[in-house]
């Protein structure tokens, strides 16, 4: 495993195990002992189910994606990407290493690289339009059953300003193609010359094949991405899910927008993290943006599971799909 991915695992982990210790020791009390006792496994197991059928759907929706934009992927091999891309995204500041990551392994499959970061973009964009429609569902249709509070609803307001930038600048590149050679075009002519001219003609030429790539599929084969949308919309629905199921499994009355509605917040803080998976900090916004919906001698331990579901897990699949995939890139060196 390359040492820098090693680092970003060991920081992320440390994060998260200080962060979680903390939450511990300032929720931990007799009653939460007492709680324990009710705890449910089946829903846990439940839990556990819901989570493998999400990685199902997305890697499904990576392979489609990829046979899109004519290359080759299995479902399997979906799936194991994947759970390799998230895990790099886990171990790097603000998940930078997703996209690179997505591109390479899109190229293996016999896309060519321009056409490759097409493809990554466009699984990003689709993410970013599923999450705009949770948006416009919390502020507009249940506006008047969601309520965050003012910490939580400023750093909404502020994450759905951010996110919304982002959206229009994914939009303007994805939805018109040419958008970004028009932007290579406009670079200093000075910059065709020297050391730098090498350089600037393979953005050119890579810049070229990513607008070609979109062009092709939004004329070879736009209807694909109505099922890509519904399968990007089906994972979210997935993953969020696991929260009320973990609430059931812990015997905790609670409503499930409440508890969705909260960590939609935190995802979308996610991206301007500075840290590894966001570790630590994570954790702590959890102990705090879910009090006066979850009984406090209870959030340690609901904030300890919810990130065993969605962090530690995918780092253990994510780190086994990444060390096979290393390992059998040494056997085919060996040979």
């Amino acid at each position: 495993m390359n040492i820098r991915w090693q680092q970003g695992l060991a920081v992320s982990l440390a994060l998260s195990g200080i962060a979680v210790v903390l939450v511990i020791i300032f929720t931990f009390d007799e009653q939460t002992i007492d709680n324990l006792g009710y705890i449910e496994p089946r829903f846990l197991v439940l839990a556990a189910l819901l989570l493998l059928a999400a990685v199902a759907v997305e890697g499904y929706r990576i392979a489609l994606i990829a046979r899109a934009m004519g290359g080759q992927l299995t479902w399997a091999r979906g799936c194991s990407i994947f759970l390799t891309t998230n895990f790099a995204a886990q171990i790097t500041p603000m998940g930078v290493a997703e996209l690179p990551a997505l591109t390479w392994y899109y190229n293996q499959a016999g896309i060519n690289v321009g056409m490759a970061l097409a493809a990554a973009i466009v699984r990003s964009f689709i993410t970013k339009l599923v999450f705009l429609a949770g948006i416009i569902y919390l502020f507009g249709i249940a506006r008047g059953r969601v309520q965050f509070g003012p910490v939580t609803g400023d750093i909404f307001s502020l994450m759905t300003m951010a996110f919304v930038v982002t959206v229009i600048l994914n939009a303007l590149y994805v939805l018109f193609p040419g958008f970004v050679l028009g932007l290579w075009q406009r670079l200093p002519s000075k910059w065709r010359q020297g050391r730098l001219a090498g350089v600037q003609q393979r953005l050119d030429l890579e810049a070229r094949e990513f607008d070609r790539g979109l062009g092709w599929l939004w004329r070879k084969r736009p209807l694909v991405l109505l099922p890509i949308a519904l399968l990007s919309l089906l994972y979210w629905i997935l993953f969020f899910g696991i929260l009320p199921v973990i609430a059931r499994g812990l015997n905790l009355q609670v409503d499930p927008l409440a508890l969705v509605s909260r960590q939609f917040v935190l995802t979308l803080a996610l991206p301007f993290i500075p840290l590894p998976g966001g570790s630590g900090a994570l954790e702590l916004a959890m102990m705090g943006i879910y009090q006066g919906v979850i009984p406090r001698s209870l959030i340690g331990i609901f904030v300890v599971v919810w990130r065993i579901f969605s962090y530690y897990a995918f780092l253990l699949l994510g780190g086994g799909a990444t060390l096979g995939r290393l390992w059998r890139k040494g056997k085919e060196k060996a040979k």
